[in-house]
C-alpha cells in the first residue's frame, strides 16, 4: 500500500475581499516561496543532477506557458456549456466510481 500527502501552500489570496496580507506576513510568504516551493525545489533537483540546463528548463516552462495561454484563449471563444452537461461523461476509470447523465441517472458503473 502507498500513502501520499500532499501538503501544499497557497500564495494568493482566497478572493479580493481577501488580500492574505492580515493573517501573514509579505515575509512568512517570501520564506515558503524559496524553501518550501515544490516547483522550486524539483527544479533546483534537475539541475543538480544535471538532468537538464537552465535554459532547458526556461524553454519547457515558455512551452507550457504558452499551452495553457493557448487552451485558455480556446475556452473564451467557446460558448458556456449548458447546465444539463454539468455531469454528462463524467467518471473516473479504476476507481469504482459511477458516471451520471445530465439526468442524473447511473449511466456505467466503472470498476
Amino acid at each position: 500500500m502507498q500513502i501520499l500527502e500532499m501538503d501544499t501552500y497557497r500564495y494568493h489570496c482566497h478572493s479580493m475581499s481577501d488580500p492574505g496580507s492580515t493573517y501573514r506576513t509579505h515575509g512568512e510568504i517570501t520564506g515558503v516561496r524559496q524553501e518550501r516551493d515544490k516547483i522550486e525545489r524539483i527544479r533546483k533537483l534537475i539541475l543538480s543532477h544535471d538532468l537538464a540546463t537552465e535554459k532547458e528548463l526556461k524553454d519547457i516552462e515558455k512551452e507550457v506557458r504558452k499551452e495553457v495561454d493557448d487552451a485558455v484563449a480556446q475556452a473564451k471563444e467557446n460558448p458556456v456549456p449548458e447546465s444539463t452537461q454539468l455531469f454528462t461523461d463524467v467518471y473516473a476509470k479504476g476507481l469504482g466510481v459511477e458516471s451520471f447523465g445530465a439526468d442524473r441517472k447511473v449511466r456505467a458503473t466503472l470498476a
